[in-house]
């Protein structure tokens, strides 16, 4: 096993990490809130009946993070790379493999999760907001800390760069991948399928927008994002279930970010009794209540998805 305290010979580390963790990042009073900018990669089951249920419905479990700090021109001036260990899906999924370039052999430099995200936490500092591109990685975030006994509340307010995007440059209604973005930008790809590269990806999209506008409008952006999907194909990266108990049941499903002021919130108790939708009111830290409608949609194969609409109250 390599020596934590010195260099790691693995190439999904960032060599830097363990000398970066010495010094205190977090912003000083008076400072302007940092950007933060994150994405991961994780591991998923084979198969929807091999996915761990108990304490937390996981559908992905993290093996990799990756970080860049942002400056007010949205210029990267730190960063953070870091592999992690799983504990419940310790193969490779062949599909998450060939993607990424990692290996089952490669897991065993990673970190237990709950040493990978204090590492993270104290490297983020106390004073910043996270940057991703899409939503999917703040709820990976959120079940596998749910998973291992971490308090959620530590997330704090996200803006998702994607619907930032659509918003002033696309124009498109739809979501485009990271790679798509990037060449309408006419930058430089890094290897996609990298937690470090796609997080230096999506800054580098960051730089061509307005985010200080983008940030104010986000709260409109949330409501009209969760209205605007209708396709009838159903997406590779969807979640899909056997049943709707499954769906109400699911961590991920019930949680989201109020779309008012971005903090936590959870769907508690379901009305209606239709195969196609079920409703719930959701109220957040701030005290806003919204009206979270599910609707499902079942499939061919017999699965079923779902949409969630926010309507406030």
């Amino acid at each position: 096993m390599a020596d934590r305290g010195k260099s790691i010979h693995s190439p999904f580390y960032d060599t830097e990490l363990v000398v970066k963790l010495k010094h205190d990042n977090g912003a000083k009073k008076g400072e302007k809130m940092e950007h933060i900018v994150l994405d991961m990669e994780w591991n998923q089951p084979f198969c929807l009946k091999k996915t761990v249920k108990k304490p937390v419905v996981l559908y992905g479990e993290i093996i990799q993070i990756g970080a860049v700090r942002l400056d007010g021109g949205c210029n990267v001036t730190d960063t953070f790379k870091i592999m992690v260990c799983p504990e419940y899906y310790k193969k490779m999924n062949s599909r998450v493999a060939r993607l990424t370039g990692i290996t089952t052999e490669y897991l065993q430099y990673g970190f237990p999760f709950p040493v990978a995200f204090e590492y993270f936490k104290k490297w983020c500092g106390d004073s910043f907001d996270l940057l991703t591109w899409g939503s999917d990685d703040i709820g990976i975030l959120s079940s596998n800390m749910l998973l291992h006994g971490t308090d959620t509340q530590w997330i704090p307010q996200t803006y998702n760069i994607q619907m930032i995007f659509d918003s002033q440059i696309s124009n498109e209604n739809r979501r485009i991948s990271l790679n798509h973005a990037l060449e309408m930008l006419g930058e430089r790809a890094l290897d996609a399928h990298d937690a470090l590269n796609d997080a230096k990806n999506t800054a580098s999209i960051c730089r061509h927008l307005d985010m200080e506008k983008g940030i104010a409008e986000y709260p409109s952006l949330l409501i009209r994002e969760r209205g605007m999907h209708n396709s009838k194909e159903r997406s590779e990266s969807a979640a899909t279930y056997s049943s709707i108990t499954e769906i109400l049941e699911d961590p991920r499903q019930r949680k989201f970010f109020c779309p008012i002021c971005g903090k936590p919130a959870e769907c508690t108790e379901f009305v209606g009794a239709k195969q196609k939708y079920r409703s719930s009111i959701g109220e957040c830290e701030s005290g806003h209540k919204i009206l979270v409608r599910f609707n499902f949609e079942a499939w061919p194969d017999g699965m079923l998805t779902v949409k969630r609409r926010f309507v406030e109250t």
